[in-house]
């Protein structure tokens, strides 16, 4: 009996230790964090924000329900900020480590932080710009490097590789306000053409950011520029006359991205005392998806009849790296013709052709006012009670002879002239055109007109 009962003891203390070590385990479990709060150490009480920053950052944390309101504090290199209920904003400070801290309802919570250091190496993005990405022989340009974190000193600029054709004419120094993360330096150009590259060597990052020490870093800088730009500038839709209201587009087109001097392509329109028009100066501007190619395009507001040019200043004009262009063809200038009056002399005969069966063809023949214009024509019943008004309530257009297939009766034909500019009357004419039946044997064949009268 007594061997059963020390066997019985031994039984209860091994069922302790089983119950002791599933306990410690829950309370373990219970204790590590969720997924959107790794690191916590406490009982209930959970703190989600992150567990890795950087030196100065500023960062927001979120304790779990208690009550609606948590007493939070910091240690380590951290300093507490706004805290608002169940939040606050945390400022780190030098690479190291910090715990956040949480207090509520009798329960307790702890985030562990780690402040790691950042490495000395340019953004990816922004980490290099350019007042200008192209120099040519004598011309100076800067480019800004911006790094990740702060440098311990401004790091030094040098040529790297085999077209060196250029001067570092001011070498990097603190962008003001930067906290020694951006570094600005002046680069000028040399002769012949090529890619500048540049390296910095023991770039080495501020202390409380780490102090880590990048060996070599290397950086495309301008590329240098010497040929001129081929250019011409152009009328492209060759419109040679417009009246009041009419549009004219104007453009320059050249062999590379050219821009503006000073932000101003300047192109000047004169108008003749006869155009009533006001003399303007327009800035042409850059194609949105082709640097090569500048335009403006002017709506005419003169309402004479005369003419205006538009010169383009040349100087104004250059390439990237700020080279003049070579013109071709070499004219500057373009001369538009201002048209308000409508033509009024348009002339009309009509004659049948050689006798044949019926129906016959009936020729007309008109002679426009003005070289350039386009005649309009639409044929009616003479009983008909539509009458058109503008270009577009005509059938058929051209010069020369319109040919209308006719039995014998009464037409309208109406015709509108409508010159180079746009203009026209709309009380250009209808025409009443009578063809009779087929010629009588007193006629000549010969004789076209004999059936036809015209009024």
């Amino acid at each position: 009996m007594i061997k059963l009962r020390q066997m019985r003891g031994r039984l209860n203390g091994l069922s302790k230790v089983i119950l002791s070590s599933a306990l410690l385990l829950l309370i373990t479990v219970a204790c590590e964090d969720d997924e959107s709060g790794q690191n916590n150490v406490g009982t209930v009480l959970y703190i989600d924000g992150p567990s890795g920053v950087t030196p100065m950052s500023t960062q927001t944390f979120t304790a779990s329900e208690a009550g609606g309101s948590v007493s939070w504090s910091v240690t380590g290199n951290a300093t507490l900020g706004t805290t608002d209920g169940l939040t606050a904003e945390v400022t780190f400070g030098a690479v190291g480590t910090a715990t956040v801290n949480a207090t509520g309802n009798g329960l307790e919570g702890a985030r562990a932080i780690t402040i790691n250091g950042v490495d000395a190496i340019l953004l990816e993005e922004g980490g290099v710009a350019f007042s200008n990405s192209s120099v040519n022989d004598g011309g100076s340009e800067t480019v800004t490097l911006t790094f990740a974190g702060p440098l311990a000193s401004a790091p030094t600029l040098a040529f790297e590789g085999d077209f060196t054709a250029g001067t570092i004419t001011s070498n990097l120094a603190e962008v003001a306000g930067s906290g020694m993360t951006q570094f600005i330096a002046t680069i000028t150009g040399g002769t012949g053409n090529g890619q500048l590259m540049g390296r910095m060597l023991n770039v080495t990052a501020a202390a409380d950011y780490g102090g880590g020490v990048t060996d070599t870093l290397r950086v495309d800088l301008h590329a240098v520029d010497n040929v001129k730009p081929l250019a011409k500038f152009e009328n492209p839709d060759e419109v040679a006359v417009v009246s009041k209201g009419g549009a004219v587009k104007f453009m320059v087109s050249a062999s590379e991205a050219i821009r503006a001097v000073n932000d101003s392509m300047k192109l000047a329109l004169d108008y003749d005392a006869g155009s009533a028009g006001t003399d303007t100066l327009l800035l042409l501007s850059q194609s949105e998806d082709d640097a090569s190619v500048w335009y403006t395009t002017w709506t005419n507001t003169a309402d004479g009849d005369g003419s205006f040019t538009a010169t383009l200043d040349q100087t104004t004009v250059v390439d990237i790296a700020n080279n003049d262009a070579l013109w071709d063809p070499a004219t500057n200038v373009f001369a538009v013709n201002v048209d308000n009056t409508a033509p009024t002399a348009f002339t009309l005969t009509a004659t049948e052709n050689d006798p044949v069966d019926e129906p016959r063809v009936i020729d007309v023949v008109v002679v426009a006012e003005e070289l350039g214009s386009t005649v309009h024509w639409i044929w009616l019943p003479y009983n008909s009670q539509f009458t058109p008004e503008s270009p577009a309530d005509f059938d058929g257009e051209g010069a020369g002879t319109t040919k209308f297939v006719a039995s014998a009766g009464n037409y309208k034909l109406f015709y509108l002239e409508v010159d180079a500019a746009g203009n026209y009357d709309q009380t250009d004419g209808v025409a009443n055109i009578k063809r009779y039946p087929e010629l009588t044997g007193d006629q000549e064949e010969g004789d076209k007109d004999a059936s036809i009268e015209v009024e």
